[in-house]
């Protein structure tokens, strides 16, 4: 641009050369010389343009305001005092040859690497599969008092055995390792004792061993620093050895045995009402021991590997029961089972079994579909569905265009990898808005492809005129869309056959040959990239497979190893002739039960049915168990996988109502103390002092121990809950797509999404990340630090500290007053010290007020940040500590669930909007949280296409901050959808497709699990041509065995018919 504006004095003499080095600089123009130059050498200063009648409104405004100065030189004066002459000085700095709303390099620069710059952390927490080991133990402990009576009594059980069994000569850790292991095994072996009594002595045994004997290693000082918790060091070692110890005698099988006689015990209803606090007591130990043993072998793997593999030889398999357990307690409705502890135990039984996080992505990477090395996170993807779209539009917009072959051989007019849907017409695949007209090529085929080629399509006609004689408004000429081009697509053949014309005497002139169609080179670049980008992942792969087999079957193409060797066994007796039509069919159905029975003999549980990737030799043999524990945890499962919906999201609908009561009573509350005069004084504030601190936490609203107790446990139960629904989720949809699929089919017909939206909308999420539920005083650690005998040495030192502090206080006290006491007599004229604190001498009253004032200060605010994620507030220096990790847990999981729910499914995703969800859920994003802020974002990407204009203008910060943090795909159209009404309608078919298609898997893998009235119904869909024949009451059976006696008939009507 520079170029373009020569000065006053040159501008006529080099008039002449613009021309000519215009050309030269469109010749020359090339890609190098369009980039921004960020060299720091400075560009020379704009020329500037000669003074003309037609000025832009920045040169008039200047122009004006030199004259306005007096000035008579283009320049500002160097100094200036008014106002004119600063706007004057701030204008001259701007350049001449960019717009007053551009950004400069430097702005450029700026602006990105804010975007990109990591965000310091509000909160000090980093989500992970769990919590450190010693808090996950003291959450398996409620405050309750009959869980400090069982625990005593398992104290003194071994205690009192082992001083018996002792002489009292020696403690544990002084006596020898025959002799402790003597011990344990007759512990062990009275676990498997028909005496209640003896049973219930030997599982307190081995639960106070697995606990780590607090009373021998239990040291209230002897913690680590930096964990919350107040667990001893030696008692944790002490909780590994006696684990250790444990498994090396084998006593982990029989404690499993006898946990699952406990349970059955309860499903059968066969407990005595005398002996029920004993059978629950029995119950609760035996699980405690199940619990500390795998929460050990998860907090140090290497060190227990013993253990671990122990523990996966268990039959049967620990998940599995734990999610027969957890599926029964949907009977439960007095609630005599512990559910928490079921549901901690079960969620700890998925991480040992299947794996956690680090598991999780390691067999994905390993059963990946991607094998050429590019697996990186930061190349931006598509899938083979996009991929197909991409194509459709392409074709139809240039029909000579033939992009590159899809990964997927997808229908031209088919919009989605589930099977077609017989009752939605096919649409455009153009733009998805103007229909398909009938008799033409599909949408998304090229024009090349078709066996009639129109040259040139005939015009528009004209529009009619208008009502009454009156002209119309006029018409633009418009192309049939289906037809966009007036020639066929010229190509290397054109410069003989003629078909470029005079054209062809152009190429000496541009030294240009004409090759291929003519294309432009955006099209084709845009279709190498596309196709060059196109991943097809597992999921994929599998629900494409899946879908081919389905359709098969459903067109009668599917192959039966049964039915051909039915056909064998037909060729093969041929020759019995001697055998008659009833012999041959009993005949061959026991040969095809015989054949059915050798297969199941034959064919290992790996069988076709487990995939394993495109390369099974890079999984690792425990790897491919996690696999196999996933596949027969799910066929195990099947029957059982509506209850265990149920029963997990039983706990949302029991914290919505307990919050929905807390806040009816709070109202209620503040409605009576409005009322009530004698609140704030008189008789009434008498009274409450009278009852003292009982009235005192009535009044303050202090929660009491029974309802910290109650929270707490919604608290823990909520996130086992939540940490079982993702692992399931994740796993499953590792092993097959359609698993998952059907989970998630599960969870929307048990109204997950109202349930989670309606506890969002009825707690504060601020208040819940701040919720203190956990007291140190009630912990399990606590307990053992009180009943271990190192207490008294213990509380003595702490005794000793305190009056060495209280002297070390006095002595400085006295040296102050001394040093006070010389300096008043040394120098009588010095000024008073300052006094560290001030003296009681103002009114009680101006007292009380700034200490209120104080305390209003030292509030701390919890930081909080828009929708982009910008702070309202100064954020702290240091991240915050003190929060509930355990309700960030569950908060992160219950939005990841529902994301998973609903991602790339429009009929759920339109659910979301139905229940006005983005109300509620812009609260999270309130909360600077990264995981809890990101799936949340994820949640409103997904709904933002189905939401009207007006959502869109009032909520652009929203969809600014998806932008800046959801991670894009290639094909990135979430905001301006191509064809909404079209996505709309066909949203609920494609999701009974996907549940026709899920439940055809079920069947067909797994028919055993399967209710017998399904599988009848299935097979006799299956046989059509028996069910044709039923229909015009013909029996093959009769004619055959009455074959003669018709053909006799037959022959007696051709007879009378000649």
């Amino acid at each position: 641009m520079n170029s373009l504006w020569p000065s006053a004095k040159t501008a006529q003499a080099s008039s002449n050369e613009a021309s000519t080095e215009a050309v030269e600089e469109a010749i020359d123009y090339s890609a190098d010389e369009s980039a921004i130059d960020d060299s720091p050498a400075p560009s020379p200063a704009p020329l500037l343009p000669p003074l003309s009648s037609s000025r832009g409104p920045l040169q008039q405004s200047q122009q004006q305001s030199q004259r306005q100065g007096g000035s008579s030189t283009m320049l500002p004066p160097a100094a200036s005092g008014g106002n004119n002459n600063t706007n004057n000085a701030n204008r001259a700095q701007i350049p001449q040859h960019a717009p007053t709303d551009s950004l400069s390099l430097m702005q450029l620069r700026r602006i990105v690497a804010t975007v990109n710059a990591t965000e310091p952390a509000a909160y000090d927490f980093v989500y992970s599969d769990m919590a450190p080991h010693a808090e996950e133990i003291d959450e398996w402990f409620v405050y309750q008092f009959w869980q400090w009576v069982r625990l005593n009594a398992a104290q003194k059980a071994f205690e009192w055995h082992w001083k018996h069994e002792s002489g009292g000569k020696h403690g544990w850790d002084d006596a020898d390792h025959d002799t402790r292991a003597k011990f344990i095994q007759g512990a062990i072996a009275g676990v498997q004792s028909n005496d209640a009594a003896l049973r219930a002595n030997s599982i307190g045994k081995i639960m106070y061993l697995v606990l780590g004997r607090w009373g021998d290693t239990a040291m209230p000082h002897a913690t680590d620093e930096s964990s919350r918790s107040i667990a001893s060091i030696p008692q944790l070692q002490a909780i590994k050895a006696g684990v250790t110890c444990l498994t090396s005698l084998g006593g982990l099988s029989v404690v499993w045995e006898a946990l699952r006689n406990v349970f059955e015990i309860h499903w059968t209803g066969e407990i005595q009402q005398a002996s029920a606090q004993d059978a629950q007591d029995e119950l609760m130990n035996l699980l405690t021991i199940m619990y500390i043993v795998v929460q050990e072998t998860l907090n140090d793997p290497e060190d227990m590997a013993s253990t671990e593999a122990r523990l996966l030889e268990l039959n049967p398999s620990l998940v599995d029961f734990m999610m027969l357990a957890t599926s029964k307690l949907r009977w439960d409705e007095q609630s005599t089972m512990p559910h928490t502890q079921i549901f901690l135990l079960f969620w700890k039984s998925i991480l040992l079994v299947f794996g956690g996080t680090k598991d999780l992505e390691r067999v994905k990477e390993a059963t990946s579909e991607l094998t050429n090395g590019d697996k990186t996170k930061e190349t931006i993807t598509a899938n083979p569905l996009d991929y197909h779209v991409f194509r459709q539009e392409i074709t139809s917009k240039y029909p000579a265009y033939v992009p590159p072959q899809p990964l997927i051989p997808l229908e031209a007019d088919n919009p989605s990898l589930l099977p077609p849907l017989p009752n939605i017409a096919s649409r455009n695949g153009a733009n998805g808005i103007i229909p398909q007209p009938p008799n033409v090529q599909m949408g998304g085929a090229s024009i090349l492809n078709q066996p009639v080629h129109i040259a040139t399509p005939a015009p528009s006609p004209p529009p009619s005129p208008g009502v009454g004689g009156k002209g119309g408004k006029k018409q633009n000429y418009q192309t049939n869309q289906n037809f966009p081009f007036m020639y066929p697509p010229l190509d290397a053949t054109s410069n003989s056959a003629g078909g470029k014309g005079e054209a062809g005497y152009g190429n000496p002139l541009v030294s240009r040959k004409w090759e291929g169609s003519d294309i432009p080179a955006s099209i084709l670049e845009a279709g190498q990239l596309f196709s060059s980008r196109v991943r097809m992942t597992r999921a994929t792969r599998q629900l494409w497979e899946e879908r081919e087999r389905f359709l098969k079957f459903e067109r009668g193409w599917e192959t039966d190893d049964d039915a051909d060797e039915s056909d064998n066994d037909d060729i093969e007796e041929l020759d019995l002739n001697e055998l008659t039509l009833e012999e041959r069919e009993v005949l061959r159905e026991l040969k095809v039960e015989d054949n059915k029975e050798k297969k199941k003999k034959e064919r290992p549980f790996q069988g076709p049915e487990l995939d394993l990737g495109p390369q099974p030799d890079r999984l690792s043999e425990r790897d491919k168990q996690r696999l196999m524990a996933v596949e027969r945890f799910y066929s195990d499962a099947l029957p059982h996988l509506q209850s265990i919906v149920i029963v997990l999201l039983r706990p949302i609908l029991v914290n919505v109502t307990a919050i929905v009561t807390q806040q009816q009573n709070q109202m209620a509350g503040m409605a009576n103390r409005a009322n009530n005069p004698g609140v704030n004084g008189g008789h009434g504030s008498q009274r409450g002092m009278d009852m003292g601190g009982q009235g005192q936490a009535e009044q303050d609203g202090e929660p009491t121990p029974e309802e910290i107790d109650a929270t707490r446990t919604r608290e823990i139960t909520s996130k086992a809950m939540t940490a079982i629904l993702l692992l399931l989720l994740k796993w499953l949809r590792l092993s097959h797509v359609l698993k998952f699929e059907y989970l998630t089919q599960l969870l929307l017909d048990s109204n997950y999404l109202p349930l989670v939206l309606k506890l969002f909308a009825h707690q504060d999420i601020q208040q819940v990340v701040d919720s203190k539920m956990d007291h140190v005083e009630n912990s399990f650690f606590q307990f053992c630090n009180i009943r271990s005998k190192f207490k008294d040495k213990a509380e003595s030192d702490a005794d000793n500290e305190e009056e060495d502090m209280d002297e070390e206080n006095v002595h400085g006290e006295d040296e102050d007053n001394g040093r006070l006491a010389g300096e008043d007599s040394g120098d009588d004229a010095a000024p008073p010290p300052i006094k560290r604190q001030r003296e009681l001498e103002e009114p009680v009253v101006d007292q009380m007020e700034d200490v209120a004032v104080d305390s209003e200060e030292h509030v701390p605010m919890r930081p909080e940040v828009d929708e982009m994620g910008l702070p309202l507030g100064t954020l702290p220096l240091e991240p915050i500590t003190d929060f509930s990790r355990r309700n960030f847990f569950s908060l992160i999981n219950y939005l990841r669930v529902m994301q998973k729910i609903c991602k790339n499914k429009a009929h759920r995703n339109l659910l979301l909007v139905q229940y006005k969800s983005s109300t509620i859920l812009k609260k999270s994003l309130r909360v600077p949280q990264p995981e809890l802020r990101l799936y949340t974002l994820k949640l409103f990407k997904g709904q933002v296409p189905y939401c009207g204009r007006k959502w869109r203008q009032s909520n652009m910060r929203v969809i600014t901050a998806v932008y800046l943090h959801c991670r894009p795909e290639l094909r990135d159209e979430w905001l301006a959808g191509s064809d909404i009404d079209a996505e709309v309608d066909s949203a609920l078919p494609l999701e009974q497709a996907l549940r026709s298609l899920t439940h055809w898997l079920n069947v067909r893998r797994y028919p055993e699990k399967i209710a017998a009235d399904i599988r009848i119904a299935m097979r006799e869909e299956q046989d059509f041509f028996s069910r044709e024949l039923e229909k015009v009451d013909l029996n093959w059976t009769d004619l055959m065995l009455n074959g003669d006696d018709t053909m006799s008939e037959m022959d007696h009507g051709e007879s009378t018919w000649g």
